[in-house]
């Protein structure tokens, strides 16, 4: 019996014979051309794109039965991969500079995307990385004559193991009935493992050599939970994770019954449970779990589809989301990138170290018409509807008080021009910076609200980065430091009456909700996805019991045993709503 530990992708539990497909990067030679060559070798480049796309689109339509509208967007994503400049046409520009064939032309513009992408502060975008690649190679695919998929082979009721998917794949495992898959490859944010989680496929990613240790006809075990895929199990295992999987069953079941149900705990308090949403595509979800509303809407999309946009093309995009949105509060958080990414739409200097450099409003405030742009758009679709603005990356009050003059600047050109707006909109600062958390008693008096993005903020409270496999065991959100920050910012918002949310990834962890609940917050804001394992866990609570806890983790000044003690909380308290 083998044991080995991965990424838990996708919840559930799965058991069966395995079948390891020969999904591995396609080797590419570098083959010097003739300059008479260079229009084959683009036609050659533009074939096997269509023919790509021609297969997403398939791939889109088979699966439109079991996706709901919120997810189709994937595969736009990947069409829209299909259409950017910065990859084919990249590639197109070095075939006709470098005199060289189009399968190294296209894996060095690959190279050349993914490397800004790795460099980006943003954790999501850092994870495009595998969506890139996986396009990448289905058009080398084609362009090789290997043919789209080795998964087509794949029998129903096999759990796949391969070295990295595509969401494509993962559609049309959905159809064959595979129970499961393992890569070696991914990540838990990657489109691949969104698709798996809403197909409900269990999966568990990211193993590193997965597939040079099991062979095809092995029995495997996969626990989407934990992250632990079991090769060759002896009986007693394979006992204790039928009657697992029996309680998953009935776990969903349970988690059905709380669509329609309000988020109150134990003791009558109500909790704003928010969406975070990244593409309006993502609206439906957020609607059909009945979301309080919007507490971080991502405008990053907006400029990776189509650059340093025009304000209409804004305008229309986000008035698009206050109508899906229904009248529900739509907090908009302005640009939160570096340029870096968007080099050949946004002037941008060379920057050794981005994450820390001119990104999100630093960048913002320094092409202030880009700002006024962004500002004016967002001012405009606040005449029709509850929308706010979020500032990102505010380090001090001269940024706060440089961000609320800018947006003075936008009402009064639109004033000016005679179009409406909301006089009285809200702005509000994202707190991800340990600076301004260490100064939100001073901030709270002139902002509207606060949103804790965690993510960030305990990557530079704890001065780790979680995507580094190295540091990454270090990062825990019930450390005493991040504890003493979240509880400092929750008092003083309290103080001055204005709403805190938490919008960063650890409100979407069940686990830590109690933890939540108890320092304070009242208000969570997370992928539409969790809204419903959120609400179970909420009704199971007492905020006297959080409360408490949190009392009790003041004594643990050991990060690691702080952790220990939310997690047996949670299983003491909400053990029969809390899937583990």
């Amino acid at each position: 019996m083998k044991i080995l530990t991965g990424i838990p992708a996708s919840d559930g539990i799965s058991l069966g014979v395995c079948r390891v497909v020969d999904r591995k990067k396609l080797p590419v030679r570098r083959r010097s051309i003739k300059p008479i060559e260079i229009p084959a070798e683009i036609n050659r480049l533009k074939f096997a794109v269509e023919n790509t796309a021609e297969f997403i689109e398939n791939s889109k339509n088979i699966s439109k039965d079991d996706l709901t509208d919120d997810l189709s967007f994937i595969f736009d994503i990947y069409l829209m991969l299909l259409r950017d400049n910065m990859l084919i046409g990249e590639a197109e520009n070095l075939i006709k500079d470098n005199l060289v064939n189009a399968e190294y032309a296209l894996t060095m513009s690959c190279g050349r995307l993914t490397a800004q992408f790795d460099k980006s502060a943003n954790e999501y975008l850092r994870e495009r990385r595998s969506d890139i690649e996986s396009i990448v190679q289905k058009i080398l695919r084609f362009m090789t004559g290997k043919g789209p998929d080795a998964i087509l082979s794949a029998g129903s009721s096999e759990i796949v193991i391969a070295h990295d998917l595509s969401p494509s794949d993962t559609a049309y495992m959905n159809k064959k009935n595979i129970r499961g898959f393992v890569t070696d490859l991914g990540s838990r944010t990657a489109h691949t493992s969104i698709l798996a989680r809403s197909l409900e496929i269990p999966a568990v990613v990211g193993l590193g050599d997965v597939t040079e240790v099991a062979d095809t006809g092995d029995f495997i075990i996969i626990d989407g939970f934990e992250g632990i895929v079991i090769i060759d199990p002896d009986r007693e295992t394979i006992q204790k994770y039928r009657q697992k999987d029996g309680r998953y069953a009935e776990y969903i079941r349970e988690l059905a019954r709380h669509k329609d149900e309000e988020s109150v705990t134990q003791d009558g308090v109500t909790i704003n449970l928010y969406s975070n949403i990244e593409l309006n595509s993502e609206f439906y979800l957020s609607n059909e779990y009945r979301s309080s509303g919007v507490g971080l809407y991502r405008t990053e999309y907006i400029y990776m589809q189509h650059g340093n946009v025009d304000e209409e093309t804004q305008y229309g995009i986000l008035k698009d989301a206050a109508e899906q949105n229904m009248g529900k509060p739509l907090v908009i958080r302005t640009f939160d990138l570096g340029a870096e990414k968007l080099a050949k739409y946004m002037p941008h200097p060379s920057e050794k170290n981005p994450a820390m450099g001119l990104r999100a409003v630093r960048y913002s405030i320094r092409h202030y018409d880009f700002f006024i742009k962004q500002l004016r758009a967002i001012l405009r679709v606040s005449a029709e509807a509850d929308v706010r603005i979020m500032f990102p990356m505010i380090s001090g009050m001269e940024e706060f008080h440089q961000c609320r003059e800018a947006v003075e600047t936008a009402k009064k050109e639109l004033r000016a021009e005679g179009l409406p707006f909301n006089e009285n909109i809200k702005t509000g600062v994202m707190i991800e910076l340990p600076s301004i958390a260490v100064i939100s008693d001073v901030i709270a008096k002139e902002a509207d609200f606060f949103s804790i993005g965690t993510n960030d903020l305990i990557q530079y409270t704890l001065g780790i980065d979680r995507n580094n496999e190295y540091v990454a065991y270090l990062y825990m959100p019930c450390h005493p430091a991040v504890r003493r920050l979240l509880k400092t910012v929750a008092e003083n918002a309290e103080k001055s009456g204005i709403e805190c949310t938490v919008c960063g990834e650890t409100a979407g962890e069940p686990k830590y909700i109690p933890l939540l609940l108890g320092l304070g917050y009242r208000s969570l804001s997370m992928s539409p996805a969790s809204l419903l394992k959120a609400r179970m866990i909420i009704n199971s609570l007492s905020i006297r019991d959080c409360e408490e806890m949190v009392r009790d983790l003041n004594t643990c000044a050991v990060a690691a045993d702080a952790e220990n003690r939310v997690r047996e909380f949670i299983i003491e308290k909400c053990g029969s709503v809390f899937f583990h």
